[in-house]
């Protein structure tokens, strides 16, 4: 039970940052990694748990990521161009296949679907979170509610709670990121707008002062 709260409660402060696209997120999510993993082996959530590994090592790629960005790119926010989003859809569709195949012929798993298809989508979105892709707000959307129902039914009562709440942090994410995008957007434009009204003025400028010396 203790490991359960835990647990929960350090991946609640990393989504928080995550939200804020801070970089402590990674950080809250270093410590959460080691108690999740062991959490889920014992409750027989193998797929899950060996994820937990794979996270252990995107997440310092996305500590070293975001704190080398610096301070005037932290917050820049990109979308998937529609090409990428169907090559997304097809290696996941694909990885979902090979890791369900795994769990049926090596573990005696009794959630196999859910398992691998909870696996792979958090396998996906760890990826795009860590290049600031908006696009990983709406998978977890999509991975925290099955993750919900898979731990009622394991009898990880907290963890269920706390994946309902994540649902909803998915959201406030996706739409807080959004703002954040279309913010930066109007910051370029301006930026552009800016440098193109100062062209002309030089251009004349200098004009101006071949005419003098003429």
């Amino acid at each position: 039970m203790l490991l359960d709260v835990f647990g929960a409660l350090l991946s609640l402060v990393a989504t928080y940052y995550f939200i804020r696209i801070s970089s402590k997120a990674w950080t809250a999510s270093l410590l959460a990694i080691i108690l999740n993993m062991y959490l889920y082996w014992q409750k027989g959530i193998y797929a899950d748990s060996l994820l937990e590994g794979f996270y252990f090592f995107s997440t310092c790629y996305g500590l070293y990521r975001w704190v080398r960005e610096g301070n005037q790119q932290s917050k820049t926010v990109v979308s998937l161009s529609l090409k990428q989003n169907i090559f997304l859809v097809m290696a996941t569709s694909l990885i979902f296949l090979l890791i369900a195949l795994f769990l049926m012929g090596f573990t005696q798993s009794d959630v196999v679907i859910l398992d691998a298809l909870t696996t792979v989508l958090s396998l996906v979105a760890q990826g795009l979170m860590c290049y600031k892709i908006i696009q990983t707000w709406l998978l977890w959307l999509i991975t925290d509610s099955l993750y919900a129902y898979m731990y009622l039914k394991k009898d990880i009562l907290f963890h269920s709670g706390l994946m309902l709440l994540y649902t909803i942090m998915a959201i406030v994410g996706y739409y807080s990121w959004k703002k954040q995008q279309l913010d930066s957007q109007k910051q370029t434009f301006t930026a552009m707008d800016y440098k193109k009204e100062r062209s002309p003025r030089r251009e004349e400028n200098s004009q101006n002062c071949t005419n003098l010396h003429s």
